[in-house]
């Protein structure tokens, strides 16, 4: 047995994936990730992993867009948000 942290987003997300695939639970999911990484050395190697970061930390970005976002809104500031 593993236990892993994941964030409530990240839960969701996979839950949805898990949902929408046809996949029985998130456990499910965890092990054939686990699996298909464990089979395929080089998505453990370090360029392959720098793009799970970079997805990883771009998803984090886009959630705390949002949050600034709502923040800004709450408080009645105008707030710039590049496209």
């Amino acid at each position: 047995m593993i236990s892993i942290r994941l964030s409530e987003q990240d839960y969701r997300e996979i839950k949805s994936h898990c949902c929408e695939s046809g996949v029985p639970n998130v456990s499910e999911f965890v092990r054939a990730a686990t699996v298909l990484a464990l089979g395929l050395p080089e998505v453990l190697s370090f360029p392959a992993f720098t793009g799970f970061h970079l997805t990883a930390l771009e998803r984090r970005l886009d959630r705390l867009d949002e949050q600034v976002t709502t923040l800004a809104e709450r408080l009645g500031v105008a707030f710039y948000k590049p496209e």
